[in-house]
């Protein structure tokens, strides 16, 4: 059997550590690779409003609304040029801010409320993290935190017991 922990780990540090709501708010993703992949279905559970992905190639970002099977007008994908709005909660998951880059957004994506996530994490802050905190973001936070969530969720899918995460993530920081 093969699973995926990726989602989850996301979704608990989101909605448990971080105290994010999922549900009912728009969201852009930004990037088509794998970890975005991992996310979309667990994302979809929490009944967001609407969910954006935006990725270089616009065909590869439907491919993985496709290949999620889900039937709903919730899903869509788009260039990076075609955002011409501000979410709630923006989750970058390219892997630019490994290269010290991010994909060019405009300001007005973020607003006072918007919350942002980077799967990426590091010992300062990405890329994308200083730049949604430049425009004012309300809240900024990097993958880490996912990390240890999905390692939390594949113990407890192997041991049933589920660890406790911030701790772990505090004492990594």
């Amino acid at each position: 059997m093969g699973d995926n922990t990726d989602g989850a780990g996301f979704i608990d540090d989101v909605t448990l550590n971080l105290k994010w709501t999922l549900q009912n708010k728009n969201i852009l993703i930004l990037g088509a690779g794998g970890a975005v992949r991992g996310i979309i279905d667990p994302l979809m559970q929490t009944k967001p409003k609407k969910i954006v992905i935006a990725n270089r190639t616009v065909k590869k970002a439907q491919q993985l609304i496709d290949d999620a099977n889900i039937a709903n007008d919730v899903l869509s994908a788009c260039h990076y040029s075609d955002i011409n709005e501000g979410f709630d909660i923006i989750i970058n998951g390219t892997s630019a801010s490994l290269q010290g880059d991010l994909p060019i957004l405009p300001h007005t994506t973020i607003t006072s409320n918007s919350c942002c996530y980077d799967m990426m994490y590091g010992e300062k802050p990405t890329p994308f993290m200083q730049w949604a905190t430049q425009c004012g973001a309300h809240s900024v936070a990097d993958g880490l935190g996912m990390l240890v969530c999905q390692g939390a969720e594949s113990f407890y899918q192997w041991r049933g017991i589920k660890p406790k995460t911030l701790p772990v993530i505090n004492q990594l920081r």
